[in-house]
């Protein structure tokens, strides 16, 4: 299904979303050529939790777009950092979240909340863009699985694209141009089937979204002419890679004073024999 339609289903769309809405989706047609399959998977009414991966700075921009399209206004939650005026006020006039990720049971509170309110929510399980090297999707935070605690009868959509990352550079920031100005991007998104989460943990409930969503992946990235095979059955974790650099560093730093230990020894030595004339 083409992406470019008017929204069908009849829900309430604020003012701001409605006036940004033209120009964003004309932006978004100019530099990518963009597919969205999966929209019977649309609740038709009540709210949903949307968990998508995340790989580039335009992820938020074409879930968005995809949603809004099929009568759902798109609402994120977004760190707190990002409401710093003037951005802020522009952000709770399109609707969106501010959360605050150093409190989170306060921020699960804030989401049920919402729900409760009939609004559909847009996460992204990981908090970050990923950090695997192949760019699959990493182990997800525990959030989605607490709120899945706090409103259980909430449908939890899986969102997968790709395309975005060749765009722009998740990290850099760095825009490929030539792919923008000549639209020969394409980007697929899908959105899946109702997921149960499974497991007995928050974690190996969160490990179980992000497995749906990566093999999504694979089979997107397969249609566009990359395939990559089967996602890894361990999801990437940022916080043991960091935990295995601080302790490959501390093991650095103390066979470094180690080594100048050595060194001051072997001058002192020198210099007791320069000293009493020995060779």
């Amino acid at each position: 299904m083409r992406l470019w339609r008017r929204p069908e289903r009849g829900r309430e769309i604020p003012l701001a979303m409605r006036l940004l809405s033209g120009p964003v989706i004309a932006a978004m047609r100019l530099i990518q050529d963009l597919t969205v399959t999966g929209t019977e998977n649309l609740p038709a009414s009540g709210p949903a939790i949307f968990i998508s991966n995340h790989t580039s700075h335009l992820d938020g921009f074409v879930v968005a777009v995809a949603l809004y399209q099929a009568g759902i206004p798109p609402r994120f939650m977004a760190k707190k950092e990002l409401f710093a005026e003037p951005l802020g006020t522009a952000l709770r006039a399109l609707g969106q979240v501010e959360i605050d990720r150093d409190a989170p049971g306060g921020a699960i509170e804030q989401m049920a909340e919402i729900l409760d309110e009939d609004w559909s929510l847009i996460i992204f399980p990981e908090g970050t863009f990923t950090h695997d090297p192949a760019g699959w999707p990493m182990r997800a935070k525990t959030g989605l699985a607490r709120l899945h605690e706090a409103r259980p009868n909430v449908p939890i959509i899986p969102v997968s694209h790709w395309g975005n990352e060749r765009i722009i550079h998740q990290w850099t920031g760095r825009i490929r141009w030539p792919r923008i100005l000549h639209r020969t991007e394409r980007v697929l998104l899908h959105f899946g089937s109702p997921i149960e989460l499974t497991g007995a943990t928050y974690r190996e409930q969160a490990d179980s979204a992000m497995t749906t969503i990566a093999h999504e992946v694979a089979r997107l990235r397969a249609e566009l002419g990359r395939p990559m095979g089967t996602p890894p059955s361990e999801r990437f974790e940022p916080e043991a890679l960091n935990h295995r650099l601080r302790r490959q560093a501390r093991q650095d730093a103390k066979a470094l004073r180690l080594a100048m230990k050595k060194v001051r020894r072997a001058k002192l030595r020198a210099r007791v024999r320069r000293l009493f004339g020995r060779p």
